[in-house]
C-alpha cells in the first residue's frame, strides 16, 4: 500500500495535469473569442459604410457572417471537450474505450502539438481495446506520454499514437519519436512515476528508440481510490 508522501505525489501529479490541460482550453476558447471579436468589428465597419451610403458587397457581409458562425461552431466543440474534461473525475473507476480515450486526449492536446510544430496522428486497433481504471488517471498518463513524445519527436513532425490489448491490460503505443532509451527521462515536473504505479501502469522505452510504450493492467480500487 502506498504511504501519504506518494499519494500525494499522485494528487500532485493529477492536478498539474488538470491545470495545464484547463489553460490550453482556456487559450483555444480565447482564440476562437478574438476571431469572432474580429469579424464583429469588420461587419461593424461594413454597417457603418452602408449608412453613409457607400456600397457594400452583400457576399462579403455574407461571408464574414459564416466565418463567425464557423468559430461559434468550433468553440462549441471545445467547451464540449472541456465538460467531458471535467466530468472525467466523477467515476473513480470504469471500463474505458482506450481507443475513444486517446482521441479525446489527443484532442485536448491540439494546441500543444502545434506549439511544438507537431501533429497527432491516431493508429486506429484492429480491434477495440477496454481497460478498468481510473478515467482521469488513466487521461492523465496518457497526456504525459503525449507530452513526453512531443519533446522527442522525429525529423516528420508526426507523433503516432495507438493501442492494443494484452494480457492483462492495454499497451499504449507513442510512436515517431528519436533516441527513446532506459532508464527513461521524463519532462520536469510530470510527475509520472507515482501517477503511472497508482494505476498498476508503467512506461518504457521500445527497442530500437522510436517509440514509447504505457502498459496499463486491468484493476479494481478500493472506495478510497487506491489500487487493490
Amino acid at each position: 500500500m502506498k504511504n501519504d508522501a506518494d499519494w500525494r505525489s499522485v494528487a500532485r501529479g493529477e492536478m498539474r495535469f488538470f491545470g495545464n490541460v484547463s489553460a490550453a482550453i482556456s487559450h483555444e476558447i480565447n482564440n476562437r473569442f478574438a476571431v469572432v471579436n474580429e469579424k464583429a468589428g469588420l461587419l461593424q465597419d461594413l454597417a457603418a459604410m452602408m449608412a453613409k451610403g457607400k456600397e457594400v458587397d452583400p457576399e462579403r457581409i455574407g461571408l464574414e457572417s459564416s466565418k463567425i458562425a464557423e468559430q461559434v461552431r468550433l468553440a462549441k466543440v471545445v467547451v464540449g471537450n472541456l465538460n467531458r474534461f471535467a466530468h472525467s473525475v466523477d467515476v473513480e473507476q470504469a471500463e474505458v474505450d482506450v481507443s475513444e480515450m486517446i482521441g479525446f486526449v489527443a484532442a485536448l492536446y491540439t494546441r500543444k502539438a502545434e506549439m511544438a510544430d507537431a501533429r497527432l496522428e491516431i493508429v486506429e486497433p484492429g480491434e477495440n481495446a477496454l481497460v478498468a481504471t481510473s478515467p482521469f488517471a488513466f487521461a492523465a498518463l496518457i497526456g504525459r506520454g503525449i507530452e513526453s513524445a512531443l519533446s522527442r519527436i522525429g525529423e516528420s513532425g508526426v507523433v503516432t499514437i495507438g493501442a492494443q490489448a494484452v494480457d492483462g491490460g492495454v499497451r499504449v503505443r507513442f510512436g515517431g519519436l528519436e533516441g527513446v532509451a532506459e532508464p527513461l527521462e521524463f519532462p520536469e515536473g510530470l510527475e509520472i512515476p507515482a501517477l503511472a504505479e497508482s494505476l498498476g501502469a508503467g512506461f518504457r522505452a521500445e527497442p530500437g528508440g522510436t517509440a514509447l510504450l504505457l502498459d496499463i493492467r486491468n484493476h479494481q480500487q478500493s472506495p478510497h481510490g487506491r489500487t487493490t
